[in-house]
C-alpha cells in the first residue's frame, strides 16, 4: 500500500514538473525574450536586450562575428544598411585592421543598451540565408553610428574593395 502511494505521489510531481516546465516554456519569454525569439521573428520590429561578445567557436547565442554580422539565437543575422570591412578574408592590412576596429565597436554598441531589430524592406533574408535587419536605438541605426565614424559605409546593394 505504501508503495502505491509513493509511486502516486511521483506520478503527481512529474506531472506538476512537467506543468511548470511547459509554463515556462511558453510564458517566460513573453516576459524576458529569449534569443531565438529574436532571431526568428517575422515582426517588423523586435526588441533585444541580451549581452553579446565575440564570436568564438561554441555558442552563437548572442555575439559579434564582424562590424555587420551578429549571431542571434542560433540565427546569423547580417546589419543590412551598412557593408564594413572583412576580418575573416580581408585582402589587405588596412582592411583588417579598419575591420577589427569595426568589430569592435558594433561590440560596443550592441551592448549600450537596448536596441530593435527592423526587418529590412522587400527582403528577409540574403542569399546566404543570413536575416537581414537593422539595429535601432533611440530612433537611430547603430549602422549609421558606424558609418559616421569611418567604420562602415552605407550599404550600397554590391561590395566594394577596402583596399
Amino acid at each position: 500500500m505504501k508503495t502505491r502511494s509513493v509511486d502516486i505521489l511521483h506520478r503527481r510531481m512529474r506531472g506538476f514538473v512537467k506543468l511548470i516546465v511547459l509554463a515556462t516554456i511558453t510564458i517566460l519569454p513573453a516576459f524576458s525574450g529569449s534569443a531565438n525569439d529574436y532571431a526568428d521573428t517575422r515582426d517588423a520590429r523586435t526588441k533585444v536586450s541580451l549581452h553579446f561578445q565575440k564570436c568564438v567557436d561554441g555558442s552563437r547565442t548572442a555575439c559579434v562575428v564582424d562590424g555587420d554580422t551578429i549571431w542571434l539565437g542560433g540565427q546569423k543575422i547580417r546589419v543590412a544598411d551598412i557593408d564594413t570591412p572583412e576580418v575573416s578574408e580581408p585582402k589587405c592590412s588596412s582592411e583588417l585592421d579598419l575591420g577589427n576596429h569595426a568589430t569592435d565597436r558594433m561590440l560596443e554598441l550592441i551592448n549600450d543598451g537596448p536596441f530593435e531589430l527592423r526587418a529590412w524592406p522587400g527582403r528577409d533574408t540574403d542569399r546566404y540565408g543570413r536575416k537581414l535587419r537593422v539595429l535601432i536605438r533611440d530612433g537611430r541605426s547603430l549602422g549609421d553610428i558606424l558609418v559616421s565614424e569611418g567604420l562602415a559605409r552605407t550599404w550600397s546593394g554590391r561590395r566594394e574593395p577596402w583596399c
